[in-house]
């Protein structure tokens, strides 16, 4: 019975110790596999532009505890996108507001606004991320690249983030850096 016991314990401080391990490992993958999702609907849409030849948008908006995205024509404003279409990420991800540059769009008019409820990340019919969906590759304004930063409640400083980092539409992925872009004054740590 003595030996029993001392196992039991042996196994309880084992778990104590291992579980908080266990539990970041699970938040990291649910954070990168977000990452992986909002990179591929990024990638998706631009495809689709290309394909088309005509503008397509990857819409990100936050849900309670979940992000959505979405990937359609920028000419369907994203409330009018079914639910259907709309998928979530992992669970508990969320968008960090502070570290997000793509533009917020009010989703009833796709329109750019402070207030927005939506980001989106829009692509004309070449492929080239732009601030209006008729806007010309290389005649459109800086804001229209950007990024995405997603985090998880229980990873401080685990943010990671999909960076729109050329006027042509190429899409990368990044981690929290230590310190903060020298290239802009508005203290963002993912670039």
């Amino acid at each position: 019975m003595l030996e029993t016991l001392i196992i039991i314990a042996i196994l309880g401080i084992f778990c104590a110790i291992a579980s908080p391990s266990w539990l970041m490992f699970i938040n990291n993958h649910r954070l990168k596999v977000s990452v992986d999702r909002a990179s591929w609907a990024m990638e998706l849409a631009q495809s689709n532009a290309k394909r088309d030849k005509t503008s397509w948008q990857a819409s990100f908006k936050q849900v309670g505890e979940n992000v959505e995205v979405a990937i359609h024509k920028s000419e369907i404003f994203p409330a009018k996108v079914p639910a259907s279409q709309w998928k979530s990420l992992e669970y508990q991800i969320r968008i960090n507001e502070n570290d997000t540059t793509l533009r917020k769009v009010n989703e009833n008019t796709n329109k750019v606004t402070q207030d927005g409820t939506v980001w989106r990340a829009m692509f004309n019919y070449q492929g080239c991320p732009v601030y209006n969906k008729t806007d010309e590759c290389g005649l459109t304004s800086l804001q229209a690249k950007g990024n995405l930063t997603l985090s998880h409640p229980n990873l401080p400083k685990g943010d990671r983030c999909v960076i729109i980092s050329t006027l042509i539409g190429h899409t990368r992925t990044s981690e929290r850096q230590s310190k903060p872009n020298p290239d802009n004054n508005k203290n963002r740590f993912c670039y």
